[in-house]
């Protein structure tokens, strides 16, 4: 090092080191390389924040509005290589919340050749905060996107908890795709994707509804005195204003939505906040942008190339069951999970050897008892993937009978979930009618006798009932594209 790196050097640490102010170096494409003790102290980071952009950490916002400036000063030097004074008010999102901060000044770093390499912003905390908070808007709002943020919307809740404003409808939404955005596109259009859907909520709900950002690519929606009929409607509404391309990135929006409702006084909001969550990660799971559709489906197509079963096989499994479900009037909730069933229920045969799933003959006992595996195998699998947690337990059941022959516990009757009785008499239906390695197959008429004779002993007597009613009434085939539709949109 010679001997002006040397002074240069002790220069920097000396000034990093010793001011007082918070001192933050940022690299030509935005990204914060460095941060001064100060500057740590001030807004509660260390090296986290090393490698984020400036601009995804310090919003810039007017003092008067609260709204956020929409020219970043750091951008400004780096793109002009002239230095910004007396910058203003900024918030910096610490650990404990928003903060306010005081930006003095955005200094370019140059060599002597005036060639740029960065830029240095100087701030300090702000002393009397009380005044920059006077209208409280940045205490109750997400600042990019202008909705309330999650400490407003919990006090709201708060609130409603206790009060008699019932029934509430909630809806969680998420950004799907957002992720991928932020990786090819960069933060900025996935900021925009942000932005364009909070002002489609606004746009899609009532006055007096709450709107929030509930994580970083999740909204939670609040509805008041709104029954399932008022909850729909919204969501038609948010789905219709949602259908556009980013003519940027060329990036359809893509909203994923879950439900619930509080009906009564005694129901606790949280958990109905949490049951709608966990319908809008079923749902996501459907969609095939999301990463755990693309794991799902990786699994799936690893079955239907080791076994004799298809993917169509398992869409009409599916369709039967919600047409069943739907006959029984089983809740969405349960409608969903069934759903999930009917296409995961043999996941388990995954871990089973391809020469006993395609033994074109009958199995020898050995054989028997390692194909009945696959029922824990599925189990374990779709336990350990929390959005699928849910129906891990009727993987796990759904080969037993409602005599209590079955396996692998012998559960017997009603101790068989129900989504499992349902489930038994449509597989049975469908393997019958259609051809396997070992057999041809069956006119549903033979396939519905089998089935009723074994009302009682393999099958739930009722859902036997019901289904060879839709059979009868010609119910089943046209079931497909009102089931789908119906279920499969949000």
């Amino acid at each position: 090092m010679s001997k002006r790196e040397v002074v240069d050097f002790l220069v920097y640490k000396t000034t990093m080191l010793g001011i007082d102010e918070g001192i933050v170096i940022i690299e030509k494409t935005g990204m914060i390389v460095d941060l001064n003790p100060s500057a740590q102290q001030i807004i509660g980071f260390e090296k986290e924040v090393k490698g984020k952009l400036f601009y995804q950490l310090f919003r810039i916002v007017d003092e008067e509005t609260g709204k956020e400036v929409i020219e970043n000063p750091v951008a400004k030097v780096l793109k002009t290589g002239k230095p910004v004074e007396r910058v203003g008010r900024a918030v910096v999102y610490t650990k404990q919340g928003p903060k306010a901060v005081i930006i003095n000044r955005v200094v370019p770093i140059k060599n002597d050749r005036e060639k740029l390499f960065g830029a240095i912003a100087v701030f300090r905390s702000v002393v009397d905060e009380r005044v920059w908070y006077r209208d409280q808007g940045l205490r109750s709002y997400d600042l990019l996107t202008g909705v309330y943020n999650r400490k407003m919307m919990e006090e709201h809740i708060k609130r409603l908890e206790n009060s008699n404003e019932f029934p509430l409808g909630v809806i969680m939404v998420d950004v799907n795709g957002l992720r991928f955005v932020n990786n090819i596109f960069g933060y900025e259009k996935g900021d925009k994707l942000l932005k364009k859907t909070a002002e489609i909520l606004k746009k899609s709900v009532r006055q007096n509804d709450l709107i929030a950002r509930w994580g970083g690519d999740e909204f939670l929606i609040i509805l008041l005195h709104a029954d399932l009929d008022v909850v729909k409607e919204v969501i038609s509404r948010i789905q219709s204003n949602s259908f556009s391309i980013d003519n940027d990135t060329k990036v359809q929006l893509s909203l994923v939505m879950g439900y619930a409702i509080k009906k009564s006084q005694k129901e606790n909001l949280e958990e109905v906040i949490k049951e709608a969550e966990e319908f809008m990660y079923r749902r996501k799971l459907m969609v095939a942008e999301s990463h755990h559709y693309t794991v799902i489906n990786t699994l799936l197509t690893t079955l239907h190339v080791k076994s004799i079963e298809t993917q169509e096989h398992a869409e009409r499994l599916k369709k039967y069951s919600l047409m069943i479900g739907k006959e029984i009037n089983l809740s969405y909730k349960d409608l969903d999970e069934l759903a999930l069933l009917a296409v995961l229920h043999d996941i388990g045969k995954i871990g089973i050897k391809e020469n006993i799933l395609k033994k074109p003959g009958p199995l020898t006992p050995q054989e028997w008892e390692e194909m009945k595996q696959h029922c824990e195998i599925g189990f374990r699998i779709v336990q350990n993937i929390p959005e699928l947690s849910a129906v891990a337990e009727y993987i796990l059941f759904h080969h037993e009978r409602w005599d209590g022959k079955g396996y692998p516990r012998g559960l017997k009757g009603k101790e068989i979930p129900l989504s499992c009785r349902v489930l038994a008499v449509v597989d049975a239906y469908d393997a019958m009618t259609h051809d396997r390695v070992y057999r041809k197959a069956r006119s549903d008429s033979e396939a519905i006798a089998e089935i009723k004779k074994n009302s009682g002993t393999q099958f739930d007597p009722e859902i036997v009932n019901v289904f060879c009613n839709l059979v009868m009434n010609n119910k089943l085939n046209s079931c497909v594209e009102g089931g789908e539709k119906k279920w499969g949109t949000f």
